[in-house]
């Protein structure tokens, strides 16, 4: 009887069960038999498990984000110049550009005289200034360290605008629309739409 007795607590036991937990049976100091649960991880532990598997996992995927600012940023300053020389040959009523290298560019504003081309005043960014605090711009000069190892793919090294702020060629001819490659670790365009000039990336 005391072994049909003990059988019913532990199916009792078993049927009120809460959570579908694995039971296993033990003994007490009389013999009895007793059921425990086998407990697992707790909700904290799984928490943390997987909270560290999505970091590694984004650490792994994901790119230094610093590289996507710096590329943005890089974009943004020849984006501006580009601009910046436009301006100079509407307001001063001639043709000023861009004359481009590998790693930066040069600012000149006006291009209808012989070369070397009167070089544009910087507008106070140490990176757009050189020892004669002409326009020039060296990704790879200690300057420009917010931009060191960025390059451009410009489609020619000269890019001049006109008196009316339309994109042209060193000779003056209308050329457009004109595409610039900004490139770290990724790339960004930048066009300058034919006719209106219109910078855009």
């Amino acid at each position: 009887m005391e072994d049909k007795s003990s059988i019913l607590k532990v199916k009792s036991l078993i049927c009120h069960s809460r959570s579908p937990r694995r039971i296993r049976l033990s003994a007490d100091e009389n013999g009895n038999p007793v059921p425990f649960t086998e407990n697992g991880f707790t909700l904290i532990e799984t928490i943390m498990v997987m909270v560290i598997i999505a970091i590694l996992a984004v650490a792994i995927v994901v790119r230094n984000p610093f590289d996507a600012i710096k590329l943005s940023s890089a974009t943004r300053k020849v984006a501006g110049d580009i601009r910046y020389a436009q301006k100079l040959a509407i307001s001063n009523q001639s043709r000023a550009g861009l004359v481009f290298a590998a790693a930066g560019y040069s600012v000149y504003r006006d291009m209808t005289v012989a070369a070397p081309y009167p070089a544009a005043v910087s507008p106070g960014d140490p990176c757009s200034t050189d020892s004669s605090n002409n326009f020039v711009v060296d990704f790879n000069d200690p300057r420009c360290s917010n931009y060191q190892n960025v390059t451009l793919a410009p489609p020619a090294t000269t890019i001049a605008f006109n008196a009316l702020g339309s994109p042209v060629d060193a000779a003056g001819g209308a050329i457009g629309p004109v595409t610039i490659t900004v490139t770290y670790n990724g790339s960004q365009t930048i066009t300058i739409a034919a006719g209106t000039g219109r910078v855009s990336y």
